[in-house]
Formats: structure tokens, C-alpha cells, sequence
């Protein structure tokens, strides 16, 4: 079984709509978002959205640096670069709150520690995804 069909990161979207915004949009944030860490961040800032959101757009700066030498590294097999910079990844996701990139990034350091590089090279696209998605919900959410 490949590491795609063995990890279930239930990566979706939400709709656009203001009902299903309203009914699902809690829980969306939990497995997207730790809001424990969100609100830590918060607190931290003095509730200044400013600051916060400067505090995304680096992350998300950096986010971008690393996940194309990820690309590079999976391209040319280079798999202990390639595991360094996911462990990269995840700290600085954990220090976001960035759960569910935090996930994958385990995940991913877990299959190449392993050995299973192919399966961990599989993941990757999830991370993709789940970056997108953390943008689309942390700028609902400032």
C-alpha cells in the first residue's frame, strides 16, 4: 500500500457559500489550524493584525524557499537533503500552528527515515495542498 492511500490528511476545501462558511468553519480551522498556537500568537501580538499577519507572510516566505528546494532535492533523489529540509519545514510549522502541514512533514521525515522514499515522495503533492489551504484559511481568519 503507498503512503498516499495509507495517510488520510482529509485535505478540502470549503465553499465560498456563507451557510456552509457558518456550519463548517470551526472545525475546518482545527485540522488546518492549531488555535491554541493561533491564539498564543494572538496574545502575543496584542491583538494587532497587523503583527500577525506579518507573522504569516513570513512564514509563508520562507514556507516558499524551502518547499522549492524540497522540489529540487525530490527531483534529484537527494534524500537525506530532502529530509532535512521537510524537518525544516515542520519546526517551523509547529511554530505557527500550521497543524496539518506539521502532519505531512512528520509523515514524510517518518517514510525517508524508513527508507520508503517513493512513498514519501508521494506525500509531497499533500504539502502543496495544505499550504494553499492554510492561506485561504489563515487570511479568513485576520
Amino acid at each position: 500500500m503507498s503512503a498516499a492511500n495509507t495517510y488520510n490528511y482529509n485535505l478540502t476545501f470549503r465553499s465560498n457559500s456563507n451557510k456552509d462558511r457558518n456550519n463548517h468553519s470551526a472545525s475546518y480551522r482545527y485540522d488546518v489550524v492549531d488555535m491554541e498556537v493561533f491564539a498564543h500568537i494572538k496574545e502575543q501580538s496584542e491583538n494587532d493584525n497587523a503583527v500577525v499577519r506579518e507573522i504569516y507572510l513570513s512564514y509563508f516566505s520562507e514556507t516558499n524557499i524551502l518547499m522549492n528546494l524540497i522540489s529540487e532535492y525530490a527531483k534529484k533523489c537527494n534524500y537525506e537533503k530532502l529530509r532535512s529540509t521537510i524537518h525544516s519545514l515542520s519546526g517551523i510549522s509547529a511554530t505557527v500552528g500550521a497543524k496539518k502541514i506539521k502532519e505531512i512533514t512528520k509523515d514524510i521525515e517518518n517514510e525517508l527515515r524508513r527508507g520508503n522514499n517513493k512513498s514519501a515522495l508521494l506525500l509531497i503533492p499533500y504539502l502543496v495542498i495544505s499550504i494553499t489551504e492554510l492561506k485561504k484559511t489563515i487570511n479568513e481568519m485576520i
